[in-house]
């Protein structure tokens, strides 16, 4: 078994009367999350993550973690990179968020919010109502996407198209007369389009939607061409020890 410490973040207010009881589980329930994604930022991480256990303890309110001393080093080493360098512009934007959310926090409530570990003595970073660790990581990226779903809805003064995916709900995309009037009326069809727009980092939601073309969407289940890729794969994925292993490293979001 592999060798064990912890991870803990003390929390005090400005008057130093806080406690564990003082502390609503909302807020618990925050750190615990907040803590599992610091260390373990995307879902395969935390799909794999090892076990750690929980306990909040007196000292004002320390948050304890108790896990795999790799895990240790790892915060260690992050929190204390934060504090040398007085930014977040190195760490990842899930990171970034979760560092700007505890700065938050500290400012809102008032708190001081030190993170400490079993590998040191001194706490390996500090947050509180005067640091300003704020997020430099931009929220959205733009780009080009391909969208599949039902157009339910045409039109309108201002020009634009309402379509329903599986995968981002219902979505207004913008779009001129011009790419609306031309062709059959694609209201309550099945239909592909490609749109330029922008994706959060957060939660991969859309938003900014524009039309750039429609794509006739048949889906058609052809067995002859399905047996003949099949066929084709086969040769390299004989090679491949463990299938089901592979096939989960290159699944993504959503699959």
């Amino acid at each position: 078994m592999e060798e064990q410490g912890y991870i803990e973040l003390r929390v005090t207010n400005k008057d130093n009367t806080l406690s564990p009881k003082d502390i609503d589980i909302n807020e618990v329930k925050d750190f615990i999350s907040d803590v599992e994604s610091f260390l373990y930022p995307n879902r395969k991480e935390k799909q794999n993550r090892p076990h750690i256990s929980y306990d909040i303890e007196e000292g004002s309110a320390k948050h304890k973690f108790f896990l795999p001393i790799t895990a240790v080093i790892l915060f260690n080493g992050l929190t204390s990179e934060i504090k040398n360098r007085n930014n977040l512009d190195f760490l990842d934007y899930k990171r970034q968020s979760i560092i700007d959310k505890f700065q938050k926090k500290a400012v809102k409530e008032g708190y001081v919010i030190e993170f400490n570990n079993s590998m040191s003595k001194e706490s390996s970073l500090v947050i509180d109502y005067t640091t300003n660790f704020e997020m430099i990581a931009p929220t959205f990226y733009e780009s080009e996407f391909y969208l599949y779903g039902e157009i339910y809805q045409e039109g309108g003064k201002s020009p634009n198209l309402h379509i329903s995916t599986k995968k981002y709900g219902n979505l207004t995309i913008s779009a001129t007369k011009e790419q609306i009037m031309d062709g059959e009326k694609k209201t309550y069809k099945p239909y592909g389009i490609k749109v330029r727009g922008k994706k959060s980092f957060e939660d991969d939601s859309l938003t900014d939607l524009e039309l750039i073309e429609f794509i006739q969407y048949k889906p058609v289940f052809n067995k002859s061409l399905l047996n003949k890729v099949i066929e084709k794969a086969s040769v390299n994925l004989s090679k491949i020890a463990n299938v089901d292993s592979w096939l989960d490293d290159i699944k993504a979001e959503g699959i």
